[in-house]
């Protein structure tokens, strides 16, 4: 992904349809402190939220270096209707997550109140360096799904699902070139 600064990141807040609330309450700086300029080349999607971290600007980049901002909603944890922790499989890079390190993601569509869609999703959002394997979560996934897979056709598989999933949402793409 090409480095987000504030003002590419406004742009794109300019150029989407997300809801205005969300954009009034993201907090740009939280969410990209700790990346350093080689992070951005290993990164298909950030998750940047509001204070709590339960809302905000989903940023996903397909093979083709569009970027589709989307307003989500997050909740954590996901649990059995017996209160048990329930474990999933991300439906963006498919890490399967603890119940602790699950949740369920809901884009909102673009527009206004037209609906939104819901995905299973690890919790931290931070699909790209579990498919590169560079999280505990990763390594505890591939011997639990007993997945053999090299890294590269795991990144590809993320972006042809954030590809699929956009697709699905009616997402326009905005060419960061073009910003």
């Amino acid at each position: 992904m090409r480095i987000i600064t504030p003002e590419l990141f406004q742009k794109l807040l300019d150029a989407s349809a997300i809801r205005s609330r969300i954009k009034r309450e993201v907090r740009f700086a939280t969410a990209v402190a700790a990346m350093q300029d080689d992070d951005w080349t290993t990164t298909e999607l950030i998750a940047i939220g509001d204070r709590s971290g339960n809302k905000g600007v989903l940023i996903l980049e397909d093979d083709e270096a569009n970027l589709y901002p989307a307003g989500y909603e997050i909740s954590r944890g996901m649990t059995s209707s017996s209160g048990k922790a329930q474990p999933i499989i991300c439906d963006f890079c498919r890490t399967w997550q603890t119940g602790s390190r699950s949740g369920s993601v809901t884009i909102h569509k673009p527009g206004r109140d037209t609906g939104s869609i819901s995905f299973l999703c690890c919790a931290d959002l931070q699909c790209s360096r579990h498919v590169r394997n560079l999280t505990e979560a990763s390594k505890t996934s591939r011997a639990q799904m007993r997945e053999d897979m090299d890294n590269e056709h795991r990144i590809a598989r993320l972006q042809r699902r954030i590809k699929e999933i956009t697709t699905v949402l009616g997402i326009e793409p905005i060419n960061s070139r073009d910003l």
